[in-house]
């Protein structure tokens, strides 16, 4: 039977051999995983319900 699976000398990442493209590849994905979460944190910091609302007298509001 052959030895079929790769060593480390014929794999394409090996000491930092890899490609222009699976580079930018890789730097893409993690700068769209900290704009989704910045995005994520910015949505999340401003949507938060204050306690003041709790405070506010509803027995004034008529519906009609």
């Amino acid at each position: 039977m052959k030895n079929t699976e790769p060593t480390l000398e014929t794999i394409e990442d090996y000491e930092g051999k890899e490609s222009v493209e699976k580079r930018m590849t890789i730097l893409i994905v993690i700068l769209s995983g900290l704009l989704i979460g910045a995005i994520y944190i910015i949505i999340n910091a401003t949507t938060t319900v204050s306690d003041e609302l709790k405070d506010i007298d509803t027995s004034a509001i008529y519906k009609h």
